[in-house]
């Protein structure tokens, strides 16, 4: 149980960073400045995983006591604001990449924090695929961007992916999150290189 926690504690770094990368990047997009860009990178680090930690009723969420996620955000925006100058032509392709990593990070993470503690298989689901998505729906909205996931695009989808996966492979932990990484980041990269869509009927 030690190695497992561990495990999810370098997994939580990883899609923080991540995550915080892309809400960096789009609050340069917007032409914040670097104050602005630190709030946008801690909302998109924080929020999704903030949400579902509230929810599973783990409290005092682990960045009140122990700070290290926020100081993260915060290093990553800094960061990216002084040295974005070589991604200003592609920012939107990196911003895309960032978010795909990070949504597949917090999808395992959710799903296996959820499955730690105790909850069914399909609450396991929805709980990786909210960790995984509700940090980037923030982030949109705060910088007045529709949210992906009310878009066309494969977004939840590949979250979803990612958690089933994660839970459904009768496998060891470090089996179960490499699988369901890899095949969630590989739908939402195949979704934004080919414009996949999931179809839905016209109102």
């Amino acid at each position: 149980m030690a190695d497992l926690q561990n495990i999810l504690s370098w997994f939580a770094l990883l899609g923080t960073i991540v995550f915080a990368l892309s809400g960096a990047l789009l609050g340069l997009r917007k032409e914040m400045d670097i104050i602005g860009v630190s709030f946008v990178a801690v909302m998109t680090g924080v929020g999704g995983g903030t949400i579902r930690d509230l929810l599973l009723g783990a409290t005092p969420v682990g960045w009140v006591q122990n700070p290290i996620d926020i100081a993260l955000c915060i290093a990553t925006a800094v960061l990216v604001s002084f040295f974005n100058k070589p991604l200003v032509g592609s920012r939107m392709t990196w911003l895309l990449y960032a978010d795909a990593a990070g949504l597949s990070l917090f999808a395992v993470l959710g799903a296996a924090k959820a499955e730690v503690m105790g909850a069914h298989p399909l609450v396991v689901v929805l709980f990786g695929a909210m960790s995984a998505t509700f940090g980037g729906i923030i982030r949109d909205i705060i910088c007045s961007e529709k949210p992906v996931l009310f878009s066309k695009e494969i977004y939840i989808s590949a979250a979803l992916l990612a958690a089933f996966v994660y839970i459904a492979i009768p496998a060891s932990f470090e089996a179960r999150a490499i699988c369901g990484l890899a095949m969630g980041l590989a739908l939402r990269l195949l979704a934004i290189r080919f414009e996949w869509a999931v179809p839905f009927p016209r109102y």
